[in-house]
């Protein structure tokens, strides 16, 4: 009998210490998630790990074609020339060629409006600050610098998908009919941004060995679709924002910074460039047991209890 009270006794108190435990755990599993916190570094897409042309302000190249623009690439902007160079914009929209796929991928296109500013000017924009990412939703806070004085702004999130099957696809950062993602900059070119808002989608999950691979070296086949998202940032030349779209690219559109976001946990493209593999569990805490696994415990437990006694 006293063998019997003990072994009903031990299997009671563990039961009661596994419930109080499961008293104490969060009701959300994901609660116990660790929030990603990314670095915002916001500057011209000439200064990508793989540079790009700017994409929506353009310039003379020469005086034999005065009535015609170019695009500016990575070389003019460590030209002393090229970059006292006056930006203008272009006659009508001018789609974005991110990876020079078409013909005449840096033009000339139909001379447009002075933009009243600089290559130089252009390019010394920049800002900072951090993304923040806890349960699908993120936090954005901004503060950015060298801005057209007060130019109009809005911020995207851009989805860019690489050859083959380039596309690119600009939503608004926070509400879809573009009502949270704009400000304007102050006279001396400085613009703040604080916004939470649902979580961006993320990057397609490929190392930077399989990505040089497959589109730097071509040493192997292109198996992945990949698809990069980066926070852009758009100067709107004639003070006008349109909602849910940037309005017309070159025209009146100007995207003047982006910041790359990788792969999930990673954060910079040294991390991205060293890791071997990449896996999102890396941002989860080791989570303690579900209510499932705690209850099913217990009710072995009990179970135990009630045989040994009618054993006896």
């Amino acid at each position: 009998m006293i063998a019997k009270y003990w072994t009903c006794s031990c299997a009671m108190v563990l039961l009661l210490t596994i419930l109080a435990v499961a008293s104490d755990l969060p009701s959300d599993p994901s609660a116990t998630s660790n929030p990603w916190k990314v670095n915002v570094t916001l500057d011209s897409q000439i200064y990508l790990p793989t540079p790009r042309p700017i994409p929506d302000v353009f310039f003379e190249l020469n005086n034999s074609t005065p009535d015609m623009v170019y695009r500016a690439e990575l070389g003019q902007a460590k030209d002393a020339m090229s970059l006292e160079k006056e930006a203008y914009a272009t006659t009508n929209a001018t789609p974005r060629d991110t990876y020079k796929i078409t013909q005449n991928p840096l033009g000339p296109f139909p001379k447009g409006e002075d933009l009243g500013f600089t290559l130089r000017q252009w390019i010394a924009a920049n800002g900072k600050g951090t993304y923040v990412e806890d349960n699908e939703n993120a936090v954005l806070n901004l503060t950015l610098h060298n801005l057209v004085p007060n130019g109009t702004y809005t911020l995207w999130c851009s989805r860019v998908t690489m050859p083959p099957n380039y596309r690119e696809v600009l939503t608004p950062i926070g509400a879809s009919d573009g009502s949270q993602n704009a400000f304007i900059a102050d006279s001396g070119g400085k613009g703040t941004f604080d916004l939470r808002f649902k979580a961006l989608p993320a990057s397609t999950n490929v190392t930077w060995k399989d990505y040089v691979a497959m589109y730097v070296t071509k040493q192997a086949p292109i198996s992945t679709n990949i698809t990069w998202t980066l926070i852009a940032l758009v100067y709107h030349s004639n003070g006008k924002t349109h909602g849910a779209t940037a309005g017309d690219c070159g025209k009146t559109a100007h995207c003047q910074l982006v910041h790359l976001m990788y792969s999930k946990p990673i954060q910079t493209f040294e991390e991205w460039k060293n890791a071997t593999n990449i896996t999102a569990t890396a941002q989860t805490e080791k989570k303690e047991p579900g209510f499932e696994g705690i209850f099913a415990s217990a009710g072995l437990l009990a179970s135990a209890c009630i045989l040994m006694s009618r054993r006896r």
